[in-house]
């Protein structure tokens, strides 16, 4: 059978008041070589009837029916079964334009990509326009002037730990994913941490179509996205990049930036989970810091440092009467304080 252009890859759990949408947009494309790969994972609803329908109906289309166990095992079986040159990945609530794939296949191609990036639209649960800003375009689409441009995560790196961890508006050449053995976190929250990160540590030559292809459902209630998901997920999703940083001798640059970047994420999700979580929280943070040295780290500072240093001296009895309000003015006094009588806030450690 010809060589696919590109595979879709769907996971789906329960959407069956958003699938058609999905699905439709799919199968609309311009890019018409294409086939789309629909993992049904457990769903309870009437998703997996839809499936089949689309199924019956247009041949591109593979429906795999398994138990509920998760997104990124989903995902995973999906990029096992591709045989397309480019793999993609759409969230079944959500919704892409009907260029989408021919504009970044010609560009990847064009350019030799191992992964192109597109900009997203984010909108609300009745697809209205949210007034949120995708922050690829302010930290890459404003930064290179035209979509010829090839770059590397040595590019980006002062940005790269701010990107938003999408997977969807991105395309992979399917030969790099599956020759650096590049994988979804079996983890159930935050399952694509890992394979944003690795994809951009790898690839030799990164591209961006500049254009808002993707339409993101913001905060869907009972999303993957939502606040109300595991935020100590974090700690054991973080552990798995750790490890592999180490196993792969990551360059030096990248493992410090990400030593300020999971400070930075503990210090907002503390303050977002569940207060009866917090203390636990707190406590993984806590043993997580006292292993963790910043003192050569030029990446780490001003909240940042304040907090690991916090963490890292109050007891939890303590340091839960803090919030973020308080906290801020707390890190402004502080601040100060210590240049006033200069003194290295890491003595304080």
């Amino acid at each position: 059978m010809k060589q696919p252009k590109v595979s879709v890859i769907i996971p789906v759990y329960n959407l069956e008041q958003y699938l058609r949408r999905s699905l439709d947009s799919v199968t609309r494309q311009t890019l018409m070589d294409i086939e789309i790969i629909c993992i049904n994972d457990g769903s309870d609803d009437g998703s997996l009837a839809i499936l089949r329908e689309y199924e019956k109906a247009d041949p591109r289309i593979r429906v795999i029916d398994k138990k509920n166990e998760g997104q990124g095992l989903a995902r995973n079986i999906g990029i096992d079964m591709a045989r397309g040159e480019y793999l993609g990945f759409v969230d079944g609530d959500d919704w892409i334009e009907a260029d989408m794939y021919e504009k970044m296949y010609h560009t990847a191609r064009k350019n030799d990509a191992d992964l192109q990036l597109c900009t997203v639209t984010r909108l609300d649960t009745d697809g209205n326009l949210l007034g949120i800003q995708c922050n690829y375009d302010r930290y890459i689409a404003k930064r290179f002037n035209n979509d010829a441009i090839v770059f590397t995560w040595n590019d980006i790196a002062d940005v790269l730990f701010k990107l938003e961890r999408f997977s969807v508006n991105k395309i992979y050449k399917r030969a790099f994913i599956k020759n650096n053995d590049i994988r979804f976190s079996l983890h159930r929250c935050y399952e694509d941490n890992i394979f944003h990160f690795r994809t951009l540590f790898e690839a030799e030559r990164i591209s961006m179509v500049r254009a808002p292809f993707y339409n993101y459902m913001f905060n869907r209630k009972g999303a993957s996205s939502s606040k109300t998901k595991n935020v100590a997920t974090l700690f054991d999703v973080n552990r798995e990049i750790i490890e592999y940083m180490k196993a792969h001798k990551v360059n030096n640059e990248l493992v410090q930036r990400f030593d300020n970047y999971r400070i930075r994420r503990y210090l907002s999700y503390y303050y977002i989970s569940d207060t009866k979580n917090r203390a636990s929280f707190f406590e993984r943070m806590k043993a997580e810091f006292q292993k963790l040295a910043v003192e050569d780290n030029p990446f780490i500072t001003g909240p940042q440092k304040l907090f690991y240093i916090l963490v890292r001296t109050m007891p939890y009895a303590l340091f839960r009467c803090t919030h973020m309000p308080g906290y801020l003015c707390f890190y402004i006094y502080m601040r100060l304080w210590l240049k006033n009588f200069k003194i290295n806030p890491l003595d304080v450690v």
